[in-house]
């Protein structure tokens, strides 16, 4: 992330034919967690997830884990992170699957979040949740309840009791190193309960694409939010200080001041550890689940799936709307020249030692 749009990655050289003006291009990281890369990876997630919704009502659930059990998910991230998103599926199914609430099987999308808008470490789950389900005769089935998919008491002791099964499952095969034992770490939860959080369903397609846009596919912070004081040797983060919230109003703006190696500490804590898959679908949004139950839903598959912005950007390119002109001389003509990755600008400006300080 640190080479992002820098000639280590190399680049391309547009020059204007008219009046030989350059103008360099470099090449972006593409990861999923950086600051300048996201919100590009942002659109394709939003366009493939607002495809893939049903014609039905849609509630947005957040599971929250107590802070109490922050250390033991930086210790053990991995085992931590899949646990939390296992658990809050495992509630939702188990609670929706009784007769008293829906007596069907939801559909879930899931998003692992462990920030909060000051790049606090926050770990918690955001879910799109069909308010309904499908029944064992393959009928969709609503809930028994006009705006509730279950009780709130319910919901949060069947999330607590389904992770903590799952966490003494995973200290019994030795996949938890942790300075405390399970018993220790049940004794600081126990008398807790688990916040699970829980919207009010909505049909509303603008809706929905915000909470898409919102929550799928996003960083700690973006490069808008971020600020240095180059004389003060300080970075500023601009946040929302959900404290001073009135209700039915957006949240104030507020400024946090870092100081250099703290703010990188504050960013990196969030990625997220290799080849962990932080988006998930559980139900009758699983492919499997989705496939074999094609027949039943299929009076619910959106039909107008496809994305027309990536239609309108195609025909714009083909009639050549929107051209590129020279900022010199106002020119149209232009060669390209690829520029070749530098891996000496690393060294160069970049420096570090070669052990951590």
């Amino acid at each position: 992330m640190r080479v992002c749009k820098t000639p280590f990655l190399g680049g391309k050289r547009i020059v204007c034919q008219t009046c030989n003006h350059s103008h360099y291009i470099y090449f972006s990281c593409d990861h999923s967690h950086c600051p300048i890369c996201q919100s590009i990876r942002r659109e394709p997630w939003i366009d493939k997830l607002r495809r893939d919704l049903y014609a039905v009502p849609y509630v947005h659930v957040i599971f929250t884990l107590p802070y109490e059990l922050h250390g033991l998910a930086r210790s053990n991230p991995k085992a931590i992170y899949s646990l939390i998103m296992r658990a809050s599926w495992q509630a939702l199914k188990l609670t929706t699957a009784a007769p008293s609430n829906v007596g069907a099987l939801p559909g879930m999308i899931s998003v692992l979040h462990t920030f909060g808008s000051d790049m606090k470490y926050h770990v918690h789950v955001h879910s799109l949740v069909t308010f309904g389900g499908i029944d064992t005769d393959g009928r969709w089935v609503y809930p028994q309840r006009r705006s509730k998919l279950y009780r709130y008491r319910e919901i949060c002791a069947v999330y607590k009791e389904q992770f903590m099964v799952g966490l003494k499952r995973l200290y019994a095969s030795g996949q938890i190193v942790y300075h405390m034992t399970y018993e220790e770490v049940e004794s600081l939860v126990v008398s807790k309960r688990w916040v699970v959080h829980n919207t009010h369903p909505t049909a509303n397609t603008a809706t929905l694409e915000t909470y898409l846009a919102r929550y799928i596919n996003r960083v700690a912070i973006s490069n808008s939010r971020l600020q240095y004081l180059k004389e003060q040797e300080q970075v500023r983060i601009t946040y929302n200080d959900y404290r001073r919230q009135q209700k039915g109003q957006a949240a104030p703006k507020a400024l946090k001041p870092l100081s250099p190696l703290v703010a990188i500490h504050q960013i990196m804590q969030h990625v997220l550890p290799a080849y962990l898959q932080k988006t998930r679908r559980y139900g009758i949004h699983h492919p499997t689940t989705r496939k074999r139950l094609s027949t039943a839903l299929v009076d619910l598959v959106r039909q107008n799936g496809h994305t027309i912005r990536t239609i309108m950007q195609i025909i714009k390119d083909l009639m050549g709307v929107e051209q590129i002109v020279c900022e010199q001389c106002g020119g149209i003509d232009f060669s390209t020249v690829l520029i070749p990755a530098d891996k000496s600008y690393l060294a160069t400006y970049l420096t570090h030692q070669n052990r951590s300080p």
